[in-house]
């Protein structure tokens, strides 16, 4: 009681002080208690006697193996069970791929199976979350069997979503990430020629628009990058799946574009491409990637041996041509394909091949260049034009604000 008086009231005696760190010290060994008991068994070895190999190692290096060749998931469990017949009794190796998720599922490994639209309209969450017809098209949620008879919970389109949010975190508990997660903030780049993102004239623009995110160097700048791919390689030429990769900047360039630290977040379903309907699936992204602009507290950084609040920013996207129509809704086909140009794209039909041409490109060109001189290599015409000044960013929030497409 006396103690309790005291926090209440934020007055401490000499005796009280010392009750209070007992107590602080009381829950630290409950907390490492409770750890210990909600491991896993992670910490435990494979096989009694053993110090090479954990469970957790163990597995993580089985799991790896199967993404590498491409085990299936029947492969992969009857592979479990001869493990564990190899080895002597009281070996920890999942008997099943089952049992192997749940423990992978427990290290923040999981991720979110969400029902779509197949016409792309919507993603059943937040609102939609109990609904089985789309608000929009009125096409069913769940799959049409082949006698047109609806399979009730067997959903017509599935998007698999990974939370970056809980793998940051884990990239902060690594000692030697976590220091490589400040690289940056170390280098000078001395030769005057860009090495890295941070030479960037995008990167120093965020620290200096916002001052309170680029003082500290642990907070995040990310890429996205989208494309869609046929996985049934020639056997399906129709079929399109489309990952969502984000990728991490602060590391330094001989790391931040390893496969291990590009970041899967979306898998898109085919069998067609989702278009500029692509909006709709990267909303779960967006609500994190905003909550990661406005912080994420309580981040172990192991490096440094404290908490702290990370930050994380989009500086721009990583796509072809067409994936940037797609990501951006800007029009990349037709006479004013130019992103740059917009309503003043120099653009010309071709007679024959009934193809579209864009002849404006001299006007990139050093203003004495001797191309710009040039008629008859080009369409018989010379170039003094200077190029266009791209949009800022405020007058594209304009556009989009008005209900105009950006180009």
């Amino acid at each position: 009681m006396e103690l309790t008086k005291a926090i209440r009231i934020g007055h401490f005696t000499e005796n009280l002080g010392k009750q209070l760190l007992m107590l602080v010290e009381m829950l630290k060994k409950m907390m490492t208690i409770v750890v210990c008991q909600c491991d896993w068994g992670w910490r435990s070895t494979i096989v009694p006697g053993c110090r090479k190999y954990t469970k957790l190692s163990a597995l993580v290096k089985l799991y790896n193996l199967k993404a590498k060749y491409g085990m299936s998931d029947v492969c992969f469990t009857e592979l479990l069970i001869l493990q564990g017949d190899l080895l002597p009794e009281g070996n920890t190796i999942p008997a099943s791929m089952y049992e192997a998720k749940k423990t992978l599922c427990a290290l923040g490994l999981s991720y979110e199976k969400m029902h779509a639209c197949p016409n792309d309209c919507i993603l059943y969450r937040k609102e939609y979350e109990d609904l089985t017809h789309c608000p929009n098209c009125g096409i069913s949620r769940w799959k049409e069997g082949k006698d047109s008879i609806l399979k009730d919970g067997v959903p017509a389109k599935v998007v698999w979503y990974f939370p970056p949010i809980p793998r940051f975190k884990r990239m902060f508990r690594s000692h030697e990430t976590a220091k490589s997660l400040t690289w940056h903030a170390a280098r000078k780049s001395i030769d005057g020629y860009m090495s890295h993102p941070a030479d960037s004239p995008s990167w120093k623009l965020l620290d200096d628009k916002w001052p309170e995110f680029g003082n500290e160097p642990r907070n995040l700048r990310l890429a996205l990058s989208s494309d869609g791919f046929n996985p049934h390689s020639s056997l399906s030429s129709r079929y399109s799946c489309w990952p969502v990769i984000l990728v991490t900047y602060n590391l330094p360039p001989w790391l931040c574009m390893k496969r291990k630290f590009m970041m899967l977040t979306l898998l898109i379903s085919g069998p067609k491409q989702p278009g500029n309907n692509i909006d709709v699936y990267l909303e779960p992204l967006i609500d994190d990637l905003k909550s990661l602009w406005d912080g994420i507290g309580g981040v172990y950084d192991a490096h440094n041996g404290e908490y702290f609040t990370v930050r994380a920013a989009l500086m721009w996207t990583i796509n072809d041509f067409p994936a940037y129509g797609n990501l951006s809704g800007c029009v990349v086909k037709g006479y004013k394909a130019c992103p740059i140009c917009g309503d003043d794209t120099p653009s010309h039909r071709l007679k024959n091949g009934h193809k579209i041409c864009y002849i404006g490109h001299r006007k990139w060109l050093p203003i004495n260049h001797p191309y710009r001189r040039q008629r008859a290599a080009f369409n018989g015409k010379p170039e003094y034009g200077t190029p266009p000044e791209p949009l800022t960013g405020e007058e594209v929030l304009h556009m989009v604000e008005d209900g105009d497409r950006v180009c």
